[in-house]
This record gives C-alpha cells, sequence and structure tokens, in this order.
C-alpha cells in the first residue's frame, strides 16, 4: 500500500507492506506510474542483496532509476534464496516525469505488528 504525502519540491510517499519485498514492490509501482513507463519485450536480470536495511533499499531502488535511465525499468521481483532477482524490461517510452535518484530524508524503516513501512522521498 502507498499514499502520496505533501512535499515542497520533490515526490514523496509513504510505503507499507508485509514484506521488505512488498516495500521494493511499491518503489517499483512508484517508479512506473510516475515516469509514465510504457515497455517492451527484451528482458535482462541482475540481483540483489535482500536484506532489510535502509541502506541496502536505498541502493536498490537508485540502480533501478539509473538502469531506466539506461532504458530497461524493473519489471519482476523474486525472491531466490538470499537475493532478489529481478527481471527487468526495455523500456518502449516513458510520459512522465523523469525521477532522479532516492533521498535518504524520510527514509527508516518501521515495524508496525506484521507490517513494515517507511517513507520515500524522489529527487526530480
Amino acid at each position: 500500500m502507498r499514499k502520496p504525502i505533501e512535499h515542497t519540491a520533490d515526490i514523496a510517499y509513504e510505503i507499507s507492506g508485509n514484506s521488505y519485498e512488498e516495500l521494493l514492490e511499491e518503489a517499483r509501482n512508484i517508479l512506473f506510474e510516475e515516469e509514465g513507463i510504457v515497455l517492451d519485450n527484451e528482458e535482462k536480470e541482475k540481483t540483489y542483496p535482500l536484506e532489510e536495511m535502509e541502506d541496502v533499499f536505498f541502493d536498490t531502488v537508485n540502480d533501478w532509476i539509473l538502469e531506466i535511465s539506461k532504458g530497461w525499468a524493473p519489471w519482476r521481483i523474486k525472491r531466490e534464496g538470499n537475493e532478489l532477482k529481478v527481471t527487468f524490461r526495455k523500456i518502449r517510452k516513458k510520459e512522465g516525469t523523469e525521477i532522479k535518484a532516492l533521498t535518504y530524508y524520510l527514509l527508516k524503516f518501521e515495524r508496525d505488528g506484521d507490517v513494515l513501512k517507511t517513507k520515500v522521498v524522489f529527487d526530480t
């Protein structure tokens, strides 16, 4: 689940899920929606560490933003042992706002029962 939050100059959301992977899926969904990404069928894969830490989340999402700038968008996220396997698809076009980076501002994981949540602020 995600909801936009007011922020003066950037794009900001509060996101939550039952797992670390669900938080990453929400971040991916934000990138798709804000950038207006339309995909082709060509694919490639990358793996990432699967650690429930802000630093790892920050690095993973910023790598996705870099891949988007090169024409590849994270499409499918799958846990494989202690790693996260991400399938990227070639981008046909983008029709939205370019996101330059995820910031550390407000990025802090909190548990509320079974729910993991944080806030994400993206530079545009």
